[in-house]
């Protein structure tokens, strides 16, 4: 979802409602802190908007969105508004202040209380996400599927499937996962969006058994190209500003991205490099794996020893050729 089009529609819902309108004349006599409440809101939601711009560099993003968070405590309002309530709850969620627990808490309780809107919609997201980091994946099944029905842009659409997707995958549930992969990549419009499903869906598919087809689609996750600027990076799994959940996934990502280019390498040398990039991403992967006990870690091993074959078919080949070369 887009976070400037969810502030967007938070500032249409304080204006429709008492408690999160500027305050009175009326209500400033009777309340002389509710302007400076109001003020705190205000700059609060201008701090988030700033800190969810993926142009960003991520250490002002973490200092933006813990100044979003203070100023909306400062301020109280969370207190007495139920939107208000949700958006400190994302903020926190944002900032990584430590609090996740709190700011889920916070979510929860003052969604009860939102008609149906772009808002609720990102904050069942944004719920989502803080359910998978905190390993608690039916809730994160729960909420992404919550806000399928408040989504209509098909880039947010795919976002949610995808994640959804990811959640039944770490959960399992691999042929859901799979199918909600495919639906994203259906509905996916932007480069960014395109690639993140194509990777999602290669994982899916040689995790759930089917090896060819998985890298046939993380070739293709590879094959996207994101123009910088005005990206930070090239390759999707590069970007600041993306998360994969748990995060030493992220090197069972590449391992696999390493491996789908060694396969369509234009001479040994760059298959080797490519096998060697590999290698070194599962052995990042494993330990933290293992650490975890981790459901995927069987696959992973495989995938390394296949590495580990190729850069030594590799190495004799190499020395084949160059024994060859000295005979004659």
């Amino acid at each position: 979802m887009t976070r400037r089009a969810a502030l967007l529609t938070v500032a249409a819902l304080s204006l429709a409602s008492p408690a999160g309108a500027d305050p009175s004349l009326w209500q400033r006599a009777k309340d002389p802190a509710a302007l400076l409440r109001s003020k705190a809101r205000l700059r609060a939601e201008q701090l988030f908007d700033q800190a969810t711009d993926p142009r960003a560099d991520p250490e002002i993003l973490h200092e933006l969105s813990l100044g979003s968070a203070a100023l909306l405590e400062l301020g109280g309002g969370a207190r007495r508004d139920p939107w208000q309530e949700v958006l400190l709850g994302r903020v926190l969620l944002e900032a990584r202040a430590g609090r996740d627990k709190e700011a889920m808490q916070f979510i929860e309780s003052g969604l009860r209380s939102l008609p149906d809107s772009d808002f609720k919609g990102d904050s069942l997201f944004d719920l989502g996400l803080g359910a998978m980091l905190n390993g608690d994946l039916e809730q994160a099944n729960r909420a992404f599927s919550a806000a399928l029905p408040l989504a209509w842009e098909p880039d947010d659409r795919a976002t949610l499937l995808r994640n959804r997707g990811k959640a039944r995958m770490l959960s399992g549930r691999l042929l859901e996962a799979v199918a909600d992969f495919r639906a994203a990549l259906k509905l996916a419009r932007h480069v960014e969006v395109i690639a993140l499903a194509e990777f999602s869906l290669g994982v899916a598919l040689e995790r759930s058994g089917d090896y060819p087809r998985g890298m046939q689609e993380i070739a293709r996750g590879v094959g996207v190209h994101l123009p910088v600027p005005p990206f930070a990076a090239e390759s999707v799994l590069d970007l600041p500003t993306v998360t994969i959940l748990p995060d030493y996934d992220l090197y069972y990502y590449r391992a696999l991205g390493a491996m789908a280019e060694a396969a369509a390498a234009d001479s040994a040398e760059l298959e080797a490099e490519r096998y060697a990039a590999a290698l070194d991403s599962w052995e990042q992967y494993l330990p933290a794996a293992e650490a975890q006990k981790d459901r995927f870690v069987p696959n992973a091993e495989r995938h390394r020893q296949r590495c580990i074959d190729a850069l030594a078919r590799l190495k004799k080949g190499r020395s084949e050729r160059e024994a060859s070369g000295r005979v004659r």
